[in-house]
């Protein structure tokens, strides 16, 4: 611990040692100040851009007012470069000796051709770039000037961003994969200053790199970049009324443009998780009826340090720690009925534990060539452990079988990428890389006499990829090979598979544009499933891994049409998803008891329909999607669900107004069928804004009423009905501060977030 500490304090003095090396020679009474106008004589241009550049790297930007003023102050005496630019107009480049308070004026000339890919028009956030795999969008002047990079990044048609859980998600409800500059990042977006923000790139067709991670999508911030000292402190905590579900977290970044330590500390948690659930199960010889009552509590903490070195120019280097801490308690309660050739009183009370440590640290280092071509190599080791008991009681009249189980799992894994990526003067680019993993887990059954189960895998992923244009056609293909060689217990096998992505966009005109899309990807099982060992404690229900599981090969093609007019955004799409190997729910009989285990069941295959609506007012944004899915499992008819979303934000004055409801009309496994009742979200939120960085927030949960979900089994003999009531998704409020303060804000290192820990731990329980 004392070393521990010994390491916090030094990297602290250090960065704050380098945060505040001087700046010589600047005045603080300088001023370089003007307008920009239309040489044409329509008066002033706002938003504009002035770019002050001195020794070849910009020192200074800022952006005309609705007349075309512009002002930039404390601004050293010396030689600069000045550039002028603004989308409609030739851009502007002169030199400029300032020497005291300087005046410049600066006449743009009207421009009316077609860049490209995209059209001049004269509000930026109105352009959409398309690229072969995504779009690129840009910021309104009004979202730049707000303190929360979250709320303006609410503006982007093709993201769901959350201020008050700082979070961003894709149209589909899915976490995309978070990038600053390229560079890999976590939960990075809070630091940024959306002053800095060039540009946001929405991409949902990943190339062959991303695949093996299993990312589906990609957020990808491109931010300009300053010096000088910054600091940024944050906190935020959120609590239900009354108390049940509620977090408080605190941030902090110090640096400059060479050097930044970042850090969080975070806890959560949830009391009294609630669902009622009546129980109807039959099997040879019996039938089961109960109500059971179920609560969890969960407490979570979170650590993490982030150290950011810019070496060289051309050299960055990573650092980070990271340490998490889950438990949760759960208990059971359950009366009923037990009918056999005779109906006897049935019951039981059960208990478990879960509690699990993660222990990540992760090296990062790039290195520039030139402009267009970098190299990153990535480290990272991880320790996690997991221990899970549970003990049951079962009643029958005045019969009583008790149950315990106990396991003690360990996982140590570790990993090293290399990627490679390079773009060429003709708008074409190269990835290449190679991705080694080594896991070792155990899994300890500490009650009986099992042996210990020991599973071991090393898997080497090596992966190249192209994009180009054509005219008015944008392509990207990429194709990898995973190779895996695995020990699960006495099981041994190794195996090779492929992965791809190939994206076309052929774009008509500035307002219309066509993708086509396929991905190829695989996926391993995980120890949870291949554990033999049971982990039920219920008495005529045994759960149970299959250590013969092989890896499921899913085939994705789509299509989408995009459509974007002003600030109107519509994407509609359809989709054909074939899974082969697919890994599923296996369940037999015996004895009466019921196994359910895991098995390669043959094929699965999807065809969805579906599409997104976004269109954006002077106070906010309104959006809208929906779709049907028909799912076809091998040897069964088609099974046919339906999904809609409906969401606003809303700014007046100083309060913010939100609304999202999700629905989702159900699920399907092989053997099962989930149908729900009442959206899973249908909430309502005004926040107030104190100041521009303290806000208070009262969201409404729930508002269509309690969630609802009915479970229906059937697997030969085996037939079970299970009806969930959860208690504690239902009518509630709750309640948000959060502060956010900035130093500097506008000097912040630009490296980003480049590390994350992707280890989600060693677990024997599902998801």
């Amino acid at each position: 611990m004392r070393r521990f500490l010994f390491v916090i304090i030094s990297l602290l003095s250090l960065v704050m040692v380098k945060a505040q090396e001087p700046n010589s020679g600047v005045s603080q009474q300088n001023v370089f100040h003007g307008e920009i106008v239309s040489k044409e004589g329509n008066g002033g241009i706002a938003d504009g851009y002035v770019l002050l550049i001195l020794d070849g790297k910009i020192f200074k930007t800022t952006a005309s007012d609705k007349k075309g003023h512009f002002s930039m102050k404390n601004v050293p005496d010396g030689n600069y470069i000045v550039e002028v630019t603004c989308l409609g107009y030739q851009s502007v480049s002169d030199s400029l000796k300032i020497k005291g308070s300087t005046r410049r004026n600066f006449q743009l000339i009207e421009e009316a051709k077609e860049l490209g890919e995209v059209t001049v028009v004269a509000d930026r956030s109105q352009i959409v770039k398309r690229t072969a795999n995504g779009e690129v969008f840009y910021l309104s002047s009004a979202a730049k000037k707000m303190s929360n990079p979250f709320r303006a990044l609410q503006e982007i048609p093709a993201i769901i961003s959350d201020a008050n859980t700082s979070s961003v998600k894709t149209l589909d409800g899915k976490a995309p994969l978070i990038l600053i500059n390229g560079n890999m990042v976590n939960s990075g977006i809070g630091p940024i200053s959306p002053a800095d923000i060039e540009s946001v790139e929405v991409v949902n067709s990943v190339s062959a790199r991303y695949l093996q991670e299993g990312v589906t999508s990609i957020l990808n911030i491109k931010l300009k970049r300053h010096t000088k000292p910054y600091l940024w402190l944050e906190g935020a905590t959120r609590h239900e009324i009354p108390v049940g579900n509620g977090f408080g977290v605190g941030y902090f970044e110090v640096g400059n443009h060479k050097i930044s330590l970042y850090g969080r500390a975070a806890y959560h948690y949830k009391y009294h998780e609630d669902v009622e659930s009546s129980v109807n199960r039959t099997n040879t010889g019996y039938k089961q009826t109960y109500d059971q009552s179920t609560r969890n509590d969960t407490h979570k903490w979170i650590g993490e340090l982030l150290l950011k070195y810019l070496i060289t120019s051309n050299d960055y280097f990573a650092a980070q720690f990271y340490d998490s801490y889950n438990s949760t308690e759960g208990k059971s309660l359950a009366q009923g009925n037990y009918l056999t050739d005779i109906s006897q009183l049935y019951g039981f009370q059960s208990f478990d534990k879960n509690k699990s440590n993660i222990l990540t640290t992760s090296l990062y280092y790039k290195h520039s060539f030139s402009k267009s071509s970098d190299l990153e190599l990535r480290l990272a080791y991880n320790f996690n452990k997991n221990d899970y008991s549970a003990n049951r009681v079962d009643y029958y009249d005045e019969q009583q079988v008790d149950a315990n189980t106990l396991y003690n799992n360990k996982r140590h894994s570790g990993s090293f990428n290399i990627d490679y990526s390079k773009e060429y003067a003709n708008n074409s680019s190269l990835i290449a890389g190679s991705h080694s993993t080594l896991i070792m887990d155990d899994i300890d059954n500490a009650i009986g006499e099992n042996p210990l189960f020991k599973h071991h895998s090393y898997n080497q992923y090596v992966y190249v990829g192209y994009g180009g244009s054509f005219k008015q056609l944008r392509y990207n293909a990429s194709i990898g090979m995973e190779g895996i060689w695995a020990k699960a217990g006495e099981a041994s096998y190794s195996y090779f598979r492929p992965r791809g992505n190939v994206s076309m966009t052929w774009i008509a005109n500035k307002h219309n544009s066509v993708r086509l899309s396929y991905q190829l990807t695989n996926m391993a099982p995980n120890v949870a499933y291949l554990n033999p060992y049971n982990t039920s404690t219920d008495s005529l229900f045994v759960s149970l891994g299959n250590p013969n599981l092989k890896p499921q090969m899913t085939h994705y093609a789509s299509m989408s049409y995009t459509l974007n007019v002003g600030k109107l955004y519509f994407i509609p799409t359809v989709g054909y998803k074939y899974v082969s190997d697919v890994i599923e729910n296996y369940g037999y009989s015996d004895g009466g008891i019921y196994y359910s285990t895991y098995a390669n069941t043959g094929h699965f295959s999807r065809v969805s329909a579906g599409a997104d609506l976004s269109y954006r007012f002077k106070w906010g944004r309104v959006y809208a999607g929906g779709g049907w899915k028909a799912d076809r499992y091998m040897g069964q008819d088609a099974k046919n669900s339906a999904y809609a979303s409906f969401g606003f934000n809303a700014q007046v004055k100083n309060f913010s107004f939100y609304g999202d409801v999700d629905y989702n009309s159900r699920d399907y496994t092989a053997l099962a069928c989930t149908r729900y009742k009442h959206p899973s979200v249908a909430n309502l939120q005004v926040n107030f804004n104190f100041t521009p960085d303290f806000y208070m927030g009262v969201c409404l949960q729930h508002l269509t009423g309690e969630y609802q979900s009915k479970v229906t089994t059937v697997d030969g003999s085996f037939h079970s009905v299970i009806e969930n009531h959860y208690k504690d998704q239902k009518f509630r409020p709750w309640v948000i501060l959060r502060y956010t303060f900035r130093k500097n804000a506008e000097k912040k290192h630009k490296l980003g977030k480049v590390l994350n820990s992707t280890e989600e731990g060693i677990s024997i329980l599902k998801k």
